[in-house]
């Protein structure tokens, strides 16, 4: 009953302050970014006198700024003589923040670099023997954009609109142009991201889809006025674990005409036709449709789920971190589609964290902090350390 936990905040306190790391002792983890739970995870790692740290995908959701910061924190790391393993899908956090690099590629070792042997041609060479990527100096893939011009009128209009999470949200997206929001992880973006395709959620304000209300449209309604969504965790949001590749493909997909027969009853050869289609599109490495969709790798998930969604030429598509934990070789692919998408003239909503991402392709970039848009961004103005700022409620 007098438990204290004194001392342990003294120690926690200074082991914060020595590696940079600091967050609010006292505040519930629910309330704190995904930058401060990522600190809090390393803090208690070194608090429990780990010699050797690893680091599965650490900057998944964190900003510029904070990234930079887990990088200041690692070298401190390394300068106490802790071993940090640094596992990542990113190029251009490995040149950064690795003194050596080992490279794998499908589950075995490519080759070892030195910190003077690294370069993105070199990286990319090893991670990919069979293919020739082209990348920014961010390591990102590059992408010819052409210049299009957006539809007169916007195709999806939000309004004031609000729910639990969400206040005043004002958005207007038009068809041929993709409209990134940059938020950390928290802020209110799941919830705008699936306000899209169901607004009976929102208790305020006012939702039109091509000048039409549609407030108290439901999830199929708006699958049939041509809005699809894929979510930002694909495994528990995205698909049926134990379902077939071709069952996946016909999610939100299974109310179309020309998947049903009388009855209501599935139409399944056409069903497969187009699976089998889409995998293709896609380049899903699958021996056939039939396989369930658990044994395939999470990049090719992804492109199944992508394929579902570009599927029938959508109006609007809404996704959010599609490129998640992937490698370059696929990055590449779904920036390709998502572009090749906005020169047809389709209206995309893009949610991400990774700001580098959002700037290669977005023509114009909303941030939103816990749960109000905070600035809108064309792409003349695009900057980093701005755009990283108002993310987290700061000013440039």
């Amino acid at each position: 009953f007098r438990f204290s936990l004194a001392p342990e905040r003294e120690k926690i306190t200074a082991l914060s302050r020595e590696f940079g790391l600091g967050f609010p002792l006292d505040r519930k983890v629910s309330l704190l970014t995904a930058g401060e739970k990522q600190k809090i995870e390393i803090v208690r790692a070194l608090y429990r006198g780990a010699r050797v740290l690893i680091l599965d995908e650490p900057t998944t959701s964190l900003v510029e700024s904070e990234f930079l910061q887990l990088l200041t924190s690692l070298r401190i790391f390394v300068e106490r003589g802790v071993t940090v393993v640094f596992i990542t899908h990113k190029i251009r956090e490995v040149m950064a923040a690795c003194d050596t690099v080992t490279v794998l590629r499908k589950g075995a070792v490519q080759g070892h670099l030195r910190k003077d042997e690294m370069s993105q041609n070199s990286l990319v060479k090893l991670m990919f023997m069979d293919r020739d990527i082209d990348v920014t100096e961010s390591a990102l893939p590059k992408v010819h954009r052409q210049e299009v011009t957006p539809s007169p009128e916007p195709v999806f209009v939000l309004r004031n609109a609000g729910t639990d999470t969400l206040s005043g949200v004002n958005i207007d997206v038009y068809g041929g142009e993709i409209l990134g929001i940059a938020a950390v992880s928290g802020n209110g973006e799941k919830d705008l991201a699936e306000l899209f395709i169901n607004p009976q959620r929102v208790s305020a304000g006012s939702i039109l889809f091509d000048g039409e209300d549609v407030c108290r449209e439901s999830t199929v309604g708006m699958f049939r006025r041509g809005v699809f969504y894929t979510p930002e965790d694909r495994i528990r949001e995205g698909i049926l674990n134990e379902g077939s590749i071709m069952q996946n493909v016909l999610l939100g997909h299974h109310t179309e005409g020309l998947f049903t027969r009388p009855l209501h009853f599935i139409n399944w050869p056409a069903v497969r036709s187009a699976a089998d289609e889409a995998v293709q599109k896609f380049n899903v490495d699958t021996p056939s449709v039939d396989l369930a969709i658990r044994r395939l790798s999470g990049g090719n998930i992804q492109k199944t789920v992508l394929a579902r969604a570009f599927m029938g030429s959508p109006r609007l598509l809404v996704t959010h971190n599609p490129t998640s934990g992937l490698d370059i070789a696929t990055v590449e692919f779904i920036f390709s589609q998502l572009e090749e998408s906005r020169r047809a003239g389709m209206a995309i909503v893009w949610v991400n964290e990774d700001l580098d991402e959002l700037m290669i392709l977005s023509d114009r970039i909303a941030v939103l902090h816990e749960g109000t848009l905070t600035g809108l961004f064309n792409r003349r103005d695009f900057d980093k350390l701005t755009i990283g700022a108002c993310m987290l409620g700061e000013t440039a």
